[in-house]
């Protein structure tokens, strides 16, 4: 049988409290853009730039702070850059970012289903059923953000407000999962 390779308890926790923060701001920034997505403007901007940012900077972080490089480190790199790019990008031209803002927040949520891909097969390995539903969540994510970013929509705001809901809520149960799961194969 497949022994998955264990990642350090330590870098665990510093990824799971990162992850938790930003299922969190995530989650909030959702329902922010759900109640006032008639209203977008540039204060919507900087509140996603700001959310952007609070989110890529503790994934660079996670990343040089861990001697040992693995899938979640590296896609907390990859992260970690592209998503501080965006908050920079999205707070120093709102102007130009609002009309963009659901193509942002789909391309950040696409790259967090990405990872989730990775998240999900870690749970597969440690627990069959729980890791098939991280899965059917990682695809999800990733058919509404694509659903955001190539669909035209009139509710675009909307649909992205909602996306980032689902993405902020399955990202925090797959990792409440996975530590579970870890410390149950570590005998924790």
């Amino acid at each position: 049988m497949y022994e998955p390779k264990l990642i350090t308890e330590s870098y665990l926790k510093r990824w799971r409290k990162n992850s938790f923060f930003s299922a969190i701001l995530w989650t909030i920034v959702g329902i922010i853009l759900m109640l006032f997505h008639r209203d977008i403007d540039v204060i919507t901007c900087y509140l996603v730039g700001v959310a952007l940012l609070l989110q890529g900077v503790p994934h660079l972080f996670l990343f040089i702070i861990e001697e040992e490089k693995h899938i979640f480190s590296i896609s907390s790199l990859v992260n970690g850059v592209f998503i501080c790019f965006l908050g920079i990008w999205t707070l120093t031209i709102p102007r130009q970012a609002d009309a963009t803002v659901p193509d942002v927040i789909a391309i950040v949520a696409l790259l967090h289903g990405l990872r989730d891909i990775a998240l999900s097969r870690r749970i597969l390995s440690l627990e069959k059923q729980l890791g098939y539903y991280s899965m059917a969540i990682s695809f999800l994510t990733i058919f509404l953000a694509l659903a955001v970013l190539f669909t035209p929509m009139r509710y675009d705001v909307l649909c992205a407000g909602v996306l980032i809901i689902i993405d902020g809520i399955g990202n925090f149960w797959m990792w409440k999962v996975l530590s579970k799961k870890s410390d149950e194969h570590r005998g924790i």
